[in-house]
């Protein structure tokens, strides 16, 4: 990636951490490795202050290219053969690009420190379609606020809404992923799509990535838009200046992961309706033919949905914890392995059950 940043660090840059009494975790490196926190190594290159302060809310472990004609979204491959990183002075320049030239980009939040698994933002991601997804948002958005917590809601450029938390430091990413289940689970919004959707990673790939908000391609007021508590659309610089002054802390945080518990197990009662078992039948054998639903912005269509939807109409239909995981196995084999390939396939697809049990049971 050509690097067109003007000048150099700026003279009494810092390159410590930049950990505070009471203000975060101590940052880790980020995902390049190097010995500078991000947040330093970003703050130091004469940029748009907007764009500054866009990447250091957004920084993560690797960018992801959103390109619809080219491959879709997926992990952005340099010249040199390597992937580009979300965290060091040429993020400033990509994330300048996507804000004004292109081309649009997402992020894969986690990043490897101290062997162990960081983010530096959260967020949900509903497409149940507008109406509903803004309930959920702004309800989450408000009980968080109840927490101390600053919340952002995005009108995503599909169907739905994303609720973005930008934080001011590095946190664990399990302690990122229960606190906002937690509070998904205090408003009864779904959690189908919760980032970090992986804690940690295999070795393969970079985990889920979001794309990012404010894409180059938007009209202004319109999708890919912060909106306000009236619905009204945020403009970039009000955002990231906001966003910025508001990053809550992880002592703000811990009040949220306080309220996670573990899901529970469903068991069933003795005496209770028989198991079903055998072929699928009903709406579960229907969304098992359709498979994943084309849309534009996913031509092949959303796997994570329509395993969610049979994983519900399964549990609906009182299928066996043993035959449901068996279809939804096979389901994900045939729809393009979506967690076959991967070493936590069993507590992925376990997970989905015990959310599809809450969801429905609730």
């Amino acid at each position: 990636m050509t690097n067109r940043c003007v000048g150099s660090t700026t003279s009494g840059a810092s390159h410590t951490s930049n950990t505070t009494s009471g203000r975060g975790t101590t940052p880790p490196t980020g995902g390049s490795g190097s010995d500078v926190p991000a947040v330093d190594r970003c703050a130091g290159w004469m940029m748009d202050a907007v764009s500054e302060r866009f990447a250091l809310l957004c920084r993560g472990g690797k960018v992801a290219i959103d390109d619809p004609d080219g491959g879709g979204f997926r992990p952005w491959q340099s010249d040199s053969g390597g992937f580009v990183p979300a965290d060091d002075k040429d993020f400033i320049i990509t994330c300048d690009d996507h804000l004004y030239r292109g081309p649009s980009i997402g992020v894969y939040p986690l990043f490897m420190s101290d062997n162990d698994f960081w983010v530096y933002w959260g967020c949900v991601d509903w497409d149940t379609g507008f109406d509903e997804s803004h309930v959920h948002a702004c309800n989450m958005r408000e009980v968080l606020r109840q927490l101390g917590v600053a919340a952002w809601v995005e009108r995503s450029r599909s169907k739905g809404c994303h609720l973005w938390v930008f934080f001011d430091g590095a946190l664990p990413a399990v302690d990122v992923r229960h606190g906002l289940i937690a509070a998904c689970d205090l408003v009864g919004a779904p959690t189908t799509e919760v980032n970090p959707k992986q804690v940690e990673l295999s070795g393969r790939g970079w985990g889920n990535g979001v794309r990012l908000p404010y894409g180059y391609l938007r009209e202004p007021g319109g999708f890919n838009e912060m909106i306000d508590t009236d619905g009204e659309p945020v403009p970039l610089a009000q955002f990231t200046t906001q966003a910025h002054a508001t990053r809550p802390t992880t002592q703000a945080w811990k009040a949220v992961t306080a309220l996670w518990k573990p899901p529970e197990r469903p068991r069933r009662v003795g005496g209770g309706p028989t198991p079903t078992t055998g072929p699928l039948e009903g709406l579960a054998a229907f969304i098992r033919r359709l498979g994943p639903e084309p849309s534009p912005h996913k031509p092949t269509g959303d796997r994570s949905v329509a395993l969610w939807k049979l994983a519900c109409a399964m549990t609906r239909q009182g299928y066996s914890r043993q035959a449901m995981m068996q279809e939804l196995r096979a389901a994900d084999i045939e729809w393009g392995r979506k967690f076959a390939n991967r070493q936590d396939c069993t507590q992925q697809l376990e997970q989905l059950l015990d959310n599809a049990y809450k969801d429905v049971h609730q």
